[in-house]
């Protein structure tokens, strides 16, 4: 960006160019359903990448969706300069910063964990290890599973807690005193 330290990028391989060392954050414009699919792909193969999302009218119904999808923040396309640098501020701080109504939508959500489950050793071992950093990938590994199963079982895991996602797990067991 013109006013700021960071360099701003259009790579060809955004998968190629996520996976060079570094932080990095991309601005996703959601527009299409293989937007949304890029997003997914992005939160599983490209943890560590902040995803900002760049929502037409600044919809809260699709801000909320992009970041239960995995983007870290959310801005409205039409969003002013200010605002585009707030944002990316907050990104590359590890911070999100939300519009309020997306604030209260997410603060909203339904969240509903099958009644009396307690978890098992494995899946708090699971969470415990990314809370630690591992990707989905290395977790596979060292569990001994494909990663495709691994993604599966987490889901499984995420749904039976009631979050959506391994944040969400991480903060709910940390909350639980599981980890």
């Amino acid at each position: 960006m013109r006013d700021t330290d960071h360099d701003v990028e259009f790579p060809a391989d955004l998968f190629t160019w996520s996976g060079y060392a570094g932080p990095h954050i991309i601005l996703l414009t959601l527009l299409c359903p293989s937007d949304w699919t890029l997003l997914a792909r992005l939160r599983d193969s490209r943890p560590r990448t902040a995803v900002v999302a760049v929502i037409e009218n600044g919809d809260v119904d699709r801000c909320v969706r992009a970041l239960t999808s995995g983007a870290v923040g959310v801005m409205a396309r039409e969003a002013d300069a200010g605002t585009v640098r707030s944002v990316l501020s907050a990104a590359a701080s590890g911070r999100s910063l939300l519009p309020a109504d997306v604030v209260r939508a997410l603060t909203s959500l339904p969240r509903s964990p099958q009644a009396g489950h307690v978890p098992t050793e494995i899946e708090i071992s699971w969470i415990r290890l990314l809370a630690q950093g591992f990707t989905v990938a290395r977790l596979a590994a060292h569990a001994g599973y494909s990663e495709r199963m691994m993604f599966r079982d987490l889901r499984a895991v995420y749904e039976r807690w009631g979050v959506a996602n391994r944040t969400e797990a991480i903060v709910h067991a940390r909350g639980n005193g599981w980890i």
